[in-house]
């Protein structure tokens, strides 16, 4: 008959290999699809996007236009994206945009950490977004149009792998942004 001491290891040890096995099963990110995959064969699904022939994707209901492109590149039919990416550092990013906004007349902005939060697919992830509306995602940091509230060296990115924000990076670093262009409402 196995002693008192050997049984109170055996179950102690149980106990850790099952609460290790639920744990980890909760944070398995790798059982989702990658999301160039999910969307490669069923270019009819766009997350409730409309595509304009301009290059811009306008969800129902939203009155904000988005760049199918990341800032820097330019969208060129069939569902591609040309040139390269912009990695600016946060203020570059923020003034880029007012630039776009003086040279073509409307308003032109980064998307505030919500909305780039309405743009994630919560069915995939690498990256976690449409790629039949954003041909050219990528999975990284992507500058929002926040600062963090407390501290005047950092800034919100938006981290495109599995759809989560962040108000931790400092402005200093360079990231690709994305800009969106403001509507009247109808």
């Amino acid at each position: 008959m196995p002693s008192a001491r050997l049984l109170f290891k055996l179950s102690r040890t149980s106990l850790f290999l099952l609460i290790s096995l639920v744990l980890l099963s909760g944070c398995d990110y790798r059982s989702q699809p990658n999301c160039y995959m999910a969307f490669q064969d069923r270019p009819d699904l766009l997350s409730g996007f409309s595509l304009a022939e301009n290059g811009l994707a306008i969800k129902a209901g939203s009155s904000i236009s988005w760049s199918r492109c990341p800032a820097g590149m330019q969208f060129s039919d069939p569902q591609n994206c040309s040139g390269i990416p912009v990695l600016l550092t946060f203020d570059q990013a923020q003034t880029y945009a007012i630039d776009m906004s003086s040279k073509s007349g409307q308003t032109v902005r980064l998307p505030t950490r919500r909305e780039m939060s309405r743009l994630s697919e919560n069915s995939c992830i690498n990256p976690s977004l449409n790629t039949n509306v954003f041909p050219a995602a990528s999975s990284e940091n992507f500058w929002t149009s926040e600062e963090d509230t407390f501290r005047d060296n950092l800034a919100c990115t938006f981290y495109t792998y599995q759809g989560r924000s962040s108000c931790l990076e400092l402005k200093t670093t360079e990231y690709p942004f994305m800009l969106v262009i403001e509507r009247d409402r109808f």
